[in-house]
């Protein structure tokens, strides 16, 4: 049996899922922000994301190589971003503003990626993202996602909060191909892992 992994869902290719997700198109544009160590885990919902939703665009994270093309689109004038997380801390309230999208600018919504602490990590240290408004919401639904431990129901794996995003965006269609895609990967993991 093959042991080599599908560079496309990062499974084992045995239990690849990629044939199970529909690429779509959004009209707010996906920029994850994947911290240095999540791309080599197995149990990353990031290539999915990319795989499903066809503008997602990846950049990769350290401390001290900032993603330059990234901060190029934060300041083009014709692109209202948002960066996606909680307004938690007190510090942070005054920057959580409601997503609006308007027909004559690009949407792009930040999500960075990585564990909890390293996501806040991602945050803390990137100075070039302090004046983005934070878009901050609730989720409706605990996380099915159960492939890590984790600490919080309500701590959603990053394929469900861009999920819980495009609902909120009144994107439905890439929303139930996202999570089609998702369901797919979760099954595979586990199947894979049991045999």
């Amino acid at each position: 049996m093959s042991t080599d992994n599908c560079s496309g869902c990062g499974l084992t290719s045995n239990w690849c899922c990629c044939s199970l997700s529909t690429p779509t198109h959004s009209r707010v544009q996906i920029a994850l922000l994947l911290h240095e160590n999540e791309p080599a885990r197995p149990t990353t919902t990031s290539k999915i994301i990319l795989n499903t939703l066809s503008n997602t665009q990846v950049y990769l994270w350290k401390r001290n190589e900032p993603p330059m093309a990234l901060i190029q689109q934060i300041a083009d004038k014709n692109t209202d971003t948002w960066l996606l997380f909680p307004a938690d801390r007190p510090d942070l309230k005054s920057r959580q503003q409601p997503i609006k999208q308007e027909n004559t600018r690009k949407t792009l919504i930040i999500v960075p990626d990585g564990t909890w602490k390293e996501v806040r990590k991602i945050v803390r240290k990137s100075p070039w993202l302090d004046h983005l408004p934070l878009l901050a919401f609730d989720p409706q639904t605990p996380s099915k996602y159960d492939l890590r431990r984790n600490p919080d129901a309500d701590h959603l794996c990053t394929a469900e909060t861009v999920i819980e995003l495009l609902k909120l965006c009144n994107e439905p269609h890439p929303a139930a191909q996202l999570t089609q895609a998702f369901d797919a990967f979760i099954t595979h993991y586990k199947q894979s892992k049991r045999n």
